[in-house]
């Protein structure tokens, strides 16, 4: 949600469509070396760990600008497959249509003006999320701020179930 709230506010304030909104983890990879392993199978294992993740907007002249040595295959860079006629494989990328990023931009202006509603009414619940057996208190450096503790009365996760890419934009079109 953050990142589609820097690009709505870069896009409208320079007159830009967007064409993509991605991010990258600054966290060194670990890489298990085994001896039958060349410097340069390393190397490209690394890599991998570095593709940005997000979504990009579903244009091969775009594509191609973010990843100026993609011909066909997986982006080494961006969350793209490029079929052999250099057709975006829907399945195998991450992508939006220019009309996907708008209604995503809509969607996002409305959850905002939402959340600063419930904010200035008073609601500020400690709900933190919990998806695929995961949540950030785990590893969350307030826990002594926070308190939140399931075992207390009043005190629930926010538990967000695993969606398709489908679901997810038909949710944002009927909104």
């Amino acid at each position: 949600m953050q990142l589609l709230t820097y690009l709505d506010a870069i896009s409208k304030k320079e007159e830009l469509d967007p064409a993509g909104v991605l991010y990258f983890n600054l966290i060194e990879p670990i890489i298990k070396a085994d001896k039958k392993k060349t410097e340069e199978e390393l190397e490209e294992e690394i890599k991998k760990r570095f593709k940005m993740k997000g979504l990009v907007l579903a244009d091969v002249k775009v594509i191609k600008m973010m990843d100026k040595s993609l011909e066909k295959g997986y982006s080494s860079l961006v969350p793209v497959y490029l079929g052999k006629d250099e057709e975006i494989s829907e399945k195998s990328s991450s992508v939006a249509s220019k009309e996907q990023f708008e209604a995503l931009q809509k969607y996002i202006i409305k959850t905002i003006k939402n959340i600063s509603k419930e904010i200035l009414s008073g609601k500020i619940d400690i709900k933190p999320y919990y998806k695929n057996k995961k949540t950030p208190c785990e590893y969350c450096e307030y826990k002594g701020i926070c308190q939140f503790d399931k075992n207390k009365f009043g005190n629930e996760y926010n538990y967000i179930p695993e969606v398709k890419k489908e679901e997810i934009w038909e949710k944002i079109k009927e909104e």
